[in-house]
């Protein structure tokens, strides 16, 4: 516990740390004029200048090492740190002696003393740093990479989180308005004027120290929590960023937030498979990379964009296995937004794209929700509306396609919404279908049906009512219908109707802890 409050400690202290640095490359280079003339500036600017950078470095050190020793243990901490300083410190010295295999480049003297006038010592303490957080990383996200029994999956992953860093941190180096730079580059190249050979040197580096390391654990540490190392990867990023960001690099820090900081986010998800729940030996396996990356921030924007609370009602937790949502449709956005904001497992949708107007909007929009892993659908009644940018062909092919990838989700045992509404009451794309087609669809039982005779278990559906006209949102959840490969489509639809259709809220039980719960609070 004391190792554990140091180690925030000096994460506190190296956060600090960063923001006087960005502060000073962007604002104090930028405006002397707000500083020079007073004698606190000045100094404040010779401390910043001479001191600043070795006391991020070194205190982010710190932080992780003293972490490392009381979760990984002294041995593995004492021995990644003496293979990552001893080897990143010879690599370095050799590039900036011979140019390889890094580049033609040389530091400043803005890192602290340098080794054999070359190198400072805080660089191979960040290799450290930014090394170990990567690797630990990559170890949490074991469970999503091949090759469970092999040790080369999570060295690579680290390194390639590593590596990543480095894709934002360079180019605003190299960047010729960056006023203050730790090193200069005596070269120039086709990525954001860095030579594609420096990534090539932080690659082999990187895999020399990490897999030395492996090798000599021989074991890999189990983490129960990578909040930790994924804040000081985090830092490393949004420090690199923010230098990216002052001279007007952006492309750079979408390739880092997109490569990096996004799959890194994963080590913080609890794998589902782990948690109680209604799934018998036919678990879920773990969801796909990118489609667990475009729930989080899909859930992450729609938390932020609601900017209203949520109660959430629901008579039971949801179960971890096979489930069917089949959701009231009010607001063409708000009420997947919401299913989204609330719901603590990956939610997927059943989409219409039946309203998209030109080919340019069906590219996209097909190839958001491909990556998402949400299935889509024409629906039936508009294949043959003119002006549809589907052929009639493509929507029934569209339309077969869709529903059988939406069965083989829910036999997987995803979580699929379906709003068996068909349109949405607010809708801008297609005003008043919904007038003109005011009966349930049977899509969410039938789905349900379907997928309960492949996987050969029933299969819950959860009738949802929602409330997003005003505020709070009011999200609730009935009890489940348990439907089989016998169901009568036809009948149980006409159960769910009325279900979705009553006046009144849905009836939970009073005493039923979970009954109301606040899931949002004003932005």
């Amino acid at each position: 516990m004391r190792a554990s409050r140091l180690a925030w400690a000096l994460y506190s202290g190296y956060v600090v740390a960063l923001l006087f640095g960005v502060g000073g490359i962007a604002i104090a280079l930028q405006r002397p004029d707000l500083w020079a003339h007073l004698e606190l500036g000045r100094s404040v600017y010779s401390f910043g200048m001479k001191w600043g950078g070795v006391a991020y470095i070194v205190l982010g050190a710190a932080a992780l090492f003293v972490y490392a020793w009381s979760t990984i243990g002294p041995r593995r901490t004492l021995i990644f740190f003496l293979l990552s300083v001893t080897i990143s410190l010879s690599a370095e010295l050799i590039g900036t002696i011979t140019g390889w295999p890094f580049g033609n480049y040389s530091y400043t003297s803005g890192l602290g003393y340098k080794i054999l006038d070359r190198v400072p010592f805080t660089i191979p303490l960040s290799w450290f740093t930014v090394g170990l957080a990567s690797y630990l990383l990559a170890l949490r996200l074991r469970r999503y990479l091949p090759r469970r029994g092999s040790s080369w999956p999570p060295v690579l992953t680290g390194v390639w989180l590593l590596v990543v860093w480095d894709l934002v941190l360079d180019p605003a180096m190299a960047h010729e308005a960056m006023q203050a730079r730790f090193w200069v580059w005596h070269q120039t190249g086709s990525y954001f004027g860095m030579p594609f050979i420096n990534f090539a040197g932080w690659a082999l580096t990187g895999m020399a120290f990490t897999a030395a390391s492996r090798w000599a654990w021989r074991a890999e540490p189990v983490l129960r929590s990578a909040s930790f190392p994924y804040a000081i990867y985090a830092a490393n990023i949004l420090f690199a960023s923010a230098l990216c960001a002052t001279v007007g690099l952006w492309g750079p820090i979408a390739l880092a937030f997109v490569a990096g900081l996004l799959p890194a986010t994963l080590a913080l998800v609890t794998n589902d498979s782990t948690r109680g729940g209604t799934r018998r030996a036919d678990q879920q396996e773990p969801e796909p990379v990118v489609e667990r990356i475009s729930w989080l921030v899909l859930r992450t924007l729609a938390r932020l964009t609601l900017r209203r609370p949520i109660v959430f009602r629901t008579a039971q937790p949801l179960p971890t296995g096979p489930t069917i949502l089949a959701a009231q449709h009010v607001h063409h956005l708000d009420d997947g937004r919401a299913l989204l904001a609330i719901i603590d497992r990956p939610v997927r949708f059943l989409v219409a794209l039946d309203w998209v107007p030109d080919r340019r909007w069906r590219r996209a929009m097909e190839l958001l929700c491909r990556t998402a892993g949400w299935p889509t659908i024409v629906r039936p009644r508009e294949i043959d509306r003119p002006g549809q940018v589907y052929s009639p062909r493509e929507a029934h092919r569209l339309l077969v396609g869709g529903l059988r990838e939406a069965v083989q989700r829910v036999a997987a045992g995803q979580l699929l919404v379906v709003f068996p509404e068909g349109y949405p009451l607010v809708d801008p794309h297609l005003p008043a279908r919904r007038s003109e087609n005011d009966r349930l669809a049977p899509g969410a039982v039938w789905i349900a049906r379907a997928a309960a005779a492949r996987a050969g278990s029933p299969v819950s559906v959860f009738p949802v009512q929602l409330e997003t006209t005003g505020s709070p949102i009011v999200v609730t959840i009935g009890e489940p219908m348990v439907v089989t490969s016998q169901t009568d489509v036809a009948w149980a639809t006409r159960q769910l109707e009325v279900i979705l259709r009553a006046s009144q809220p849905l009836a939970l039980p009073s005493d039923d802890r979970l009954a109301t719960q606040l899931a949002g609070e004003e932005r």
